[in-house]
């Protein structure tokens, strides 16, 4: 164990000192910080991840409104900031200072707009320079407010979430609502309620009924968020550069070492085969490893800086993206030292197998989606894509960087977190079975 922790040791701060990895971390994160200022503009341009919903009535004249935000499964959110909002296209613009929602309960915005019989169809509301849209519907003594949403652990499961009022403010207790005619549930004591489905949504109220919404089925990436782009783009960094880092890591470490005899000059002493092997390879993996958690731990600070959140579930996720790729491609590398006959040729295998699982292996995928006459642009096109990017571990990597997103199946549809760790774990046995096979036949 000594001898093991000896070669690891050594291996570990070798690697770390190599200029060539340490030029790849360098690059990567001044792509990272370089590419902030586009990434921030680019999620302030997306439609935001959550919806405001303002369900008006009528308080001594003028329009009092019940405000509740919510994210992009129908989940009550806080947001604070300064608030301008506008009744219908023409309106006045109403300022409010320290904004705040509640998670729990609606609260009361005061407008001084007089209450008038029809009401207009939407408010516009901009909290800190973003424009929301609230839809209104105003019928028959009471008013809803509604927002689309997409269920939270289906992003092919689209749905509604409602706020509703009657005119004098009290929560109208005999209202229902229907999807396709079928019961959807009551809103609760603070007349708010989310249901799911695809088609017409209508309301019973007493003896009265009204359609007013259809529920279309969801686009791909129709939900696409903030928090999705930001993954998005930080699982194709680590995608191009951790794999490149690895194969140089483990050609200094292993390869080279294996086709140019050193290797053979070290198990020649007292110290058993496996020892060197795992010492070299771990010791390969710890280098890069301490790298690049480093960027991962610097580029939420940065990112901070451009008013881009980056929450802890998201670091832990790209963390165990950063750890699983640099493994794999790691044993890769030292796998392709065993065929190697020259002191170069382990490296052009490994930059062979980077460009297979980079860029021919979804050229493969794409031809698979053809041969089965899936279209394209279906969801079940984006389902089979995904199912077969589990034997790509490149494709793995951004499924566990996607694992920290609130709604991860909006970029990774049709795989569960089960599946994304049954197929890490499977490439981890099998590369580390056939590295240990090879170890021994070639000795």
């Amino acid at each position: 164990m000594k001898k093991f922790f000896t070669i690891l040791k050594r291996e570990t701060f070798r690697e770390m000192r190599s200029w060539k990895i340490i030029v790849i971390a360098i690059v990567m994160l001044s792509i990272m910080l370089v590419t902030l200022p586009l990434l921030s503009y680019s999620v302030q341009s997306i439609q935001p991840s959550y919806g405001i919903l303002s369900a008006p009535y009528n308080d001594s004249g003028y329009i009092d409104l019940k405000v509740m935000a919510i994210d992009s499964g129908g989940t009550p959110v806080s947001v604070t900031g300064n608030v301008t909002f506008q009744y219908g296209s023409n309106g006045t613009k109403v300022f409010i200072s320290d904004f705040k929602t509640s998670t729990s309960s609606p609260i009361i915005v005061k407008t001084h707009i007089k209450f008038e019989i029809p009401l207009n169809g939407f408010f516009i509301f901009w909290i800190s320079g973003v424009k929301y849209y609230s839809e209104i519907i105003s019928t028959n003594s009471i008013s809803i407010s509604i927002h689309q949403i997409v269920s939270p652990s289906n992003s092919s499961l689209p749905g509604i979430a409602l706020l509703v009022t009657s005119y004098n403010g009290t929560v109208p207790g005999n209202f229902s609502l229907y999807i396709n005619g079928t019961y959807a549930g009551k809103p609760d004591s603070n007349g708010f309620m989310k249901a799911f489905g695809i088609g017409k949504v209508t309301f019973k109220y007493g003896n009265y009924s009204q359609m007013i919404w259809e529920i279309p089925k969801p686009e791909i990436y129709s939900s696409l968020t903030p928090e999705a782009l930001i993954s998005s783009f930080t699982s194709s960094i680590i995608s191009l550069f951790v794999p490149i880092a690895a194969i140089i890591a483990g050609y200094d470490s292993l390869a080279k070492e294996k086709v140019s005899g050193a290797l053979d000059l070290i198990l020649s002493r007292p110290v058993k085969r496996e020892t060197v092997y795992w010492g070299k390879v771990l010791g390969a993996f710890l280098s890069i490893f301490i790298y690049f958690v480093i960027i991962s731990l610097v580029f939420p600070f940065a990112a901070a800086l451009f008013n881009i959140n980056v929450t802890p579930l998201e670091i832990v996720s790209l963390i165990a993206a950063i750890s699983f790729l640099t493994f794999i491609f790691i044993i890769l590398e030292g796998i392709s030292g065993f065929f190697g006959k020259s002191v170069s040729t382990p490296l052009v295998w490994g930059i062979v197998i980077w460009i297979f699982f980079n860029m021919i292996y979804s050229i493969i995928s794409l031809g698979v989606l053809y041969i089965s006459q899936i279209s394209l642009s279906s969801l079940n096109a984006l389902k089979l894509a995904n199912i077969i990017g589990l034997g790509n571990p490149i494709n793995i990597a951004k499924y566990i960087t996607y694992m920290g997103l609130p709604n991860p199946q909006v970029l990774v549809y049709g795989v569960s977190l089960l599946e994304v760790v049954l197929g890490s774990i499977a490439w981890i046995i099998f590369s580390v079975l056939l590295f240990i096979y090879l170890s021994r036949r070639f000795e």
